[in-house]
């Protein structure tokens, strides 16, 4: 009986060593397999630091990356730095290869690192988060390119990116400047919704820029969403009272809709609400324009005029009432017989008197911008057919300097 204890205790004892001798291997295996890893970052850290030799950098850190992805693991002091050095090493593989179409892949590698290594407190996170705002630059600059490719699709997906990096809890950037350009790329690939959404989140952050109200409005026509497209002009007209672009939206909106009467309700509310704005009165006398009421078009104008003494917009719409009274009756003329004489007479005497009542509003709007080369144009024609032939010959001179600048 005691022997056969003896041999039982033997054999556990026979286990135990074995056991402890596996124990041993593997914490030898684990401690040498940390080695190579440490190693093998220090060698890409060296061959970044010191040698600048990117080529070994990019080797030696992908062997280690190779071998973290098969289960390999790091203390969190090592890790951070080999996150923070492949960042290092893959962004500069990007600036390097900048002018590559395919080294925007490096660029999303360095930027995914360097997350990775600020989303914890370790000895390299801040410097992570520092080269992370290059890495936004760096897509920012990317999506510009493709918007001036025309490659709209490709710039909304960097513009995004960027927004999405600059709002990484390292950064933690509003990016309204990139939350914009992304409503205008998504409004340019037809993809309306997606442009919606980023117009309503500036709308949120700030309801008194008219642009985010503009882009809101046009993504909603475009989505064939008109009752949402008059909320966002009503909300709109409400933020931002004064704007130009808004309250044409809202006067084009109803004439869509061909709803005059609403149209003008609300022009005239906005009128009574703020009678001194020029702008009000400019864009109802567009409207009376636009349903062919001449008198309170030309009314409105004044009164803009009578508001604002340079408005240009104001002179030249005033004047753009006589001159579209031309056409008619120029068309009438030019369809005449030679034998027709007197009714050719008639017609001219009618245009001349139409070009008189234009010209001292297009003189005007010379006085205030004297460069414009479209009035310089329209007043040499308009000098010429009312014979004053020295001011037309004027115009032609400052329309040919003009051109040249141009």
């Amino acid at each position: 009986m005691i022997k056969k204890i003896n041999i039982y205790h033997h054999a556990i004892n026979l286990n135990n060593n074995n056991m402890k001798k596996i124990i041993l291997v593997l914490c030898i295996m684990l401690a040498f397999n940390f080695k190579a890893q440490k190693m093998e970052i220090t060698s890409a850290v060296i061959a970044l630091d010191k040698h600048n030799d990117l080529e070994s950098a990019v080797k030696w850190i992908d062997i280690a990356d190779t071998k973290i992805n098969n289960g390999a693991t790091l203390k969190p002091k090592f890790l951070s730095k080999f996150n923070h050095y492949k960042g290092l090493i893959y962004l500069k593989r990007y600036q390097k290869n900048i002018e590559s179409p395919d080294s925007f892949g490096f660029l999303n590698i360095a930027t995914n690192s360097f997350i990775e290594d600020s989303k914890v407190d370790a000895s390299f996170s801040k410097k992570s988060a520092s080269q992370l705002k290059n890495c936004a630059y760096f897509i920012q600059d990317r999506a510009y390119n493709d918007y001036e490719n025309k490659n709209y699709e490709s710039a909304l997906e960097k513009f995004s990116l960027a927004i999405s990096v600059n709002s990484s809890p390292s950064i933690q950037k509003v990016d309204t400047f990139n939350m914009y350009n992304a409503s205008l790329m998504a409004y340019q690939c037809e993809k309306y919704d997606e442009s919606a959404m980023w117009s309503k989140s500036l709308i949120e952050l700030d309801p008194a820029d008219e642009r985010f109200h503009k882009r809101l409005i046009d993504a909603y026509d475009k989505m064939g969403n008109s009752d949402l497209q008059l909320e966002a002009i009503k909300t709109a007209r409400k933020s931002v009272p004064k704007s130009k672009d808004i309250i044409f939206s809202e006067v084009n909106f109803y004439l869509a809709s061909g709803d005059n009467e609403l149209l003008l309700e609300s022009l005239d509310n906005a009128v009574m609400s703020d009678p001194d704005n020029p702008i009000l009165h400019l864009v109802l006398g567009n409207t009376y324009n636009q349903i062919g009421n001449f008198e309170k078009s030309k009314s409105s104008f004044e009164n803009a005029i009578s508001l604002d003494p340079k408005y240009f917009d104001a002179y030249n719409n005033l004047a753009s009432l006589y001159l579209d009274q031309t056409i008619d009756l120029i068309e009438k003329k030019n369809a005449l017989s030679y034998k027709q004489k007197t009714q050719f007479e008639k017609y001219k005497k009618q245009i001349n008197s139409l070009y008189s009542k234009a010209l001292p509003h297009l003189e005007k709007c010379l006085e205030i911008d004297s460069n414009n080369l479209s009035i310089v144009t329209a007043l040499k024609e308009i000098y010429y057919k009312l014979d004053m032939a020295k001011k037309s010959v004027e115009m032609k001179k400052l329309q040919d300097s003009l051109t040249q600048e141009n």
